[in-house]
């Protein structure tokens, strides 16, 4: 649908622009032969057919993708034009501007000649671009090619088209000295001026967007480049930073490349890890406090606008200073800004002058505007990986200490367990009810203590990643081993406790000391809050 929208667009604008251009020259005054225009009242039946002419050439119009295709409209439509006068001789030349002119298409008496043989004056070349009629010669058209005359040319008109990057000239020439065929396909010739200078206008316009479009590839490219470089990295922050200004720096053919992160603690920007062409040590002397507003780095940061400059060791926007630590003459300095905030800069040096152009800029700051993301990424791995350290630590500070807790209370519950054991049996001697029942509350309590210390001891293991040892668990033996384990417990809490096993139960495959251990507590459990 866009690129529908795209082409209905472009052939709109390409419809208005040649309507409004050849109206006006229909409009305009008729030249002299070799001279200055003359006025001619306009002639309907000649606006008809030039109108004729116009649309035909507009519902033909592709635009060209090339130079080359454009060199085939320009020959489709000059044969549409003598189509209706096929007595006429046209030439037509293109010439980019700055650059040198191109014949693109010549017939009839004027095909055999040479493109030097038809080369234009480059006086008369200006002049007939300037004037919007052109020039004419009448008669004496060896005074603009001799060897156009020798080939039976007896009348002529230079016209020119085009006022962008992509201009020319249209030669059209007969026989017949009083130039009849001229004039009466004149306004012909303007539409065909007329559109061969907006097609020209419109296919510049496209060229130079894919020209961008193919920057903006080779920019995602990098981009992409980037990204699978630090996905397929896994050693840390430094390892990511040091591939992203490494692929952008021989993406410009550039010699440093840093990231430089502004430190809130510090105030100051600092190079990270990784810089491309700065060793460790040159990396470490280079940070800047952000109260220097005379440091292009400084100036970016606060303002955010990028910076260029191709001589930075002479250029007193510079600290020359660290110019001269980076070596470099020519230097991009661009914003690194995350959510409307900005985090630093990205500097790009060259050790020649003169290096970097306006498009190199826009390709950093592209750079820059996307791999933020990637760099903050690269920032967070960082900060995550020390908090895993911190937590590491405590967790293994934590296990110490609930191991070290546990078997402190073991060794005394043990003590306690084992007296109030002998005492309950009385060993040493009677005793009272009442002295029964605070012991049994004693023995209890040393009872859930003891459990409570194994539970910490089972999630430590299981934290610390103990692992299952699975095989066959007989469910009768687990069953008959908890109501050994558990009856004592219903009995002194007065509870009925009775375990129930069908006859042929199978074994199940598991863990049996962890299945165990998981109906013993949530036997004990039920037998405590019943």
């Amino acid at each position: 649908m866009e690129a529908e929208l795209s082409a209905a667009a472009v052939l709109g604008l390409a419809a208005a622009a040649t309507g409004l251009y050849w109206l006006s020259r229909l409009r305009a005054p008729r030249a002299e032969p070799g001279g200055p225009p003359r006025r001619a009242a306009p002639r309907s039946e000649d606006d008809a057919q030039a109108g004729r002419l116009a649309l035909e050439l507009l519902g033909s119009l592709r635009l060209p993708s090339d130079p080359a295709r454009f060199d085939e409209l320009v020959r489709q439509a000059t044969d549409r034009l003598l189509a209706r006068a096929p007595e006429l001789s046209v030439a037509v030349w293109r010439r980019a501007e700055g650059g040198t002119p191109e014949l693109v298409y010549r017939t009839g008496l004027l095909e055999p000649l040479t493109p030097e043989e038809l080369a234009v004056p480059e006086r008369e070349w200006t002049s007939a671009a300037r004037l919007p009629q052109g020039l004419a010669w009448r008669g004496n058209v060896g005074a603009l090619s001799a060897a156009a005359a020798a080939r039976g040319a007896g009348a002529a008109r230079l016209l020119g088209w085009g006022q962008g990057a992509i201009r020319g000239l249209i030669l059209a020439a007969e026989a017949d000295a009083g130039g009849r065929g001229l004039d009466a396909l004149g306004r012909e010739l303007d539409v065909l001026a007329a559109h061969l200078g907006a097609v020209g206008l419109l296919a510049d316009g496209m060229w130079e967007m894919q020209r961008s479009k193919q920057r903006l590839e080779g920019g995602m490219s990098t981009l992409h480049q980037v990204a699978t470089t630090i996905a397929a990295r896994h050693e840390g922050a430094v390892d990511s930073l040091s591939a992203v200004v490494s692929i952008v720096a021989k993406a410009l053919n550039a010699d440093l490349c840093a990231f430089l992160l502004f430190d809130e603690k510090a105030g100051e920007l600092v190079v990270q890890p990784g810089a491309y062409g700065l060793s460790g040590d040159e990396g470490s002397l280079y940070r800047l406090p952000v109260n220097r507003e005379e440091a292009s780095s400084v100036r970016v940061f606060r303002t955010g606008a990028p910076f260029v400059t191709g001589d930075a060791q002479n250029d007193p926007q510079v600290i020359q200073q660290y110019a001269r630590l980076w070596k470099c003459h020519s230097l991009i300095v661009v914003p690194l800004t995350l959510e409307g905030r900005r985090i630093g800069v990205m500097r790009v040096g060259g050790f020649r002058k003169d290096a970097f152009t306006t498009e190199n800029v826009e390709f950093v700051q592209l750079i820059a505007e996307e791999a933020v993301v990637v760099l903050e990424g690269a920032m967070l791995t960082r900060k995550l990986e020390e908090t895993n350290q911190r937590l590491a630590e405590v967790n293994r500070i934590k296990d110490e200490f609930v191991s070290t807790v546990s078997h402190e209370f073991k060794t005394p519950l043990t003590s306690i367990k084992g007296f109030t054991t002998v005492l309950l049996e009385q060993t040493p001697g009677p005793l009272t009810l009442e002295q029964k029942r605070f012991l049994a509350i004693i023995s209890n309590a040393s009872d859930r203590l003891s459990l409570l210390v194994s539970d910490l001891l089972d999630i430590a293991r299981l934290e610390g990643g103990a692992r299952l040892e699975f095989g066959p668990v007989s469910l009768d033996e687990t069953l008959r081993h908890c109501e050994e384990v558990h009856q004592w417990q219903a009995d002194g809490r007065g509870v009925s406790f009775e375990v129930q096993v069908p006859a042929g139960l199978p074994s199940v495959r598991g863990d049996g000391r962890w299945l165990r251990q998981v109906l013993d507590n949530l036997v004990s459990n039920a037998i405590k809050f019943t």
